[in-house]
């Protein structure tokens, strides 16, 4: 073998594990990416439901049985839900959110949605706020189409 051989297999190999690194880091790249929004997006979710009031899960529940304050504050915060619900369903809709994680997230919204705080709440933000036939469908199919 000549010099000129050995330097192509040479300049071959390092080409090889060069495109290998770069496709190492790529995936690095998009796990480390995909780990960021899920903690941001786990951390807004987390801001807002410790605004909400302790008994809100319950069934017995009722939202204008609130001071005028509270209310204000607890709508407020559940707006700020819907909106993060709207997003993360139109992040995946766009397939930026992958199944795996939309899976979790779909979860908790089909619980939230069945309860009746939020299906209370869902039916007054409706009357001010579009979100698009796509996600109100989505949102109707759990239980928010009161």
């Amino acid at each position: 073998m000549d010099s000129t051989a050995i330097g192509n297999l040479i300049a071959t190999f390092a080409a090889v594990v060069a495109i290998g690194s770069l496709a190492y880091q790529s995936r690095s790249t998009r796990k480390q990416i995909k780990l960021q929004n899920f903690i941001e997006y786990t951390k807004r979710y987390q801001e807002i439901i410790l605004h909400f009031p302790e008994r809100i899960n319950r069934s017995d529940f009722v939202l204008t049985e609130l001071s005028a304050e509270e209310y204000e504050r607890t709508m407020r915060y559940m707006r700020a839900y819907m909106d993060l619900c709207f997003e993360e369903h139109l992040l995946h809709e766009k397939g930026f959110i992958d199944d795996d994680l939309w899976s979790i997230w779909e979860g908790g919204m089909k619980t939230a949605f069945s309860k009746k705080a939020f299906q209370d709440a869902w039916a007054a933000i409706k009357q001010d706020t579009e979100y698009g036939e796509k996600f109100t469908a989505f949102a109707d199919k759990f239980g928010l189409n009161r």
